[in-house]
């Protein structure tokens, strides 16, 4: 009898351990101390940046990013082989979220942006020439990282907010899930 009550304490113990060990992590450790995992790969911006209104802005004022989430790419030299073959990666992932892709929008700011735009008719284009574009690659600088000439992928919410930033060889698979996980989540765009 008394192999069974202690058998019967240690299963209740044993069950009970994780429950208590969690309840006390989650309310009374710092959890702050705990080393990041960092990814190459993606880097979040926290908290979100504000950006400057994007040169499309609507007449009414408004900011120029909504109604949808954007995948900006941005760069500041000449787009060539390695740039047309990231903005065909861009297009693949945007493809690959199906019914969602309505809700995300390509947008290139670089060099030969017209060029680019009239191939893509779903691709949005800047020039880095335009005067707003400078104010606009600044905050993505110093909220996130420098476009630089290889280019960068930044994901900016419908409300104009930097949220995620990309180097432009990510690899697909982990930005889709991203993007399909914000969707999922978000309840704007």
């Amino acid at each position: 009898m008394k192999r069974f009550k202690l058998e019967l304490l240690l299963v209740a113990v044993v069950s009970l351990a994780p429950v208590v060990g969690a309840y006390l992590l989650y309310y009374y450790a710092d959890l702050s101390a705990l080393p990041r995992v960092e990814n190459q790969d993606r880097l979040l911006v926290s908290p979100a940046v504000p950006l400057p209104p994007f040169p499309a802005a609507d007449a009414e004022g408004g900011s120029g990013w909504g109604p949808t989430w954007s995948l900006l790419y941005v760069r500041t030299s000449d787009c060539g082989d390695a740039c047309r073959e990231h903005l065909l990666r861009l297009a693949q992932v945007h493809a690959r979220l199906g019914r969602d892709q309505d809700r995300v929008r390509r947008i290139y700011v670089g060099p030969d942006g017209d060029r680019l735009a009239s191939a893509d008719p779903m691709l949005t284009a800047a020039s880095v020439a335009d005067p707003s574009i400078d104010a606009l690659v600044g905050v993505l600088a110093s909220a996130a990282a420098e476009p630089g000439a290889d280019g960068r992928v930044y994901v900016v919410d419908p409300h104009g907010n930097l949220v995620l930033s990309y180097p432009p060889d990510a690899e697909q698979k982990g930005m889709l899930e991203d993007l399909e996980r914000l969707l999922d989540v978000s309840r704007i765009g």
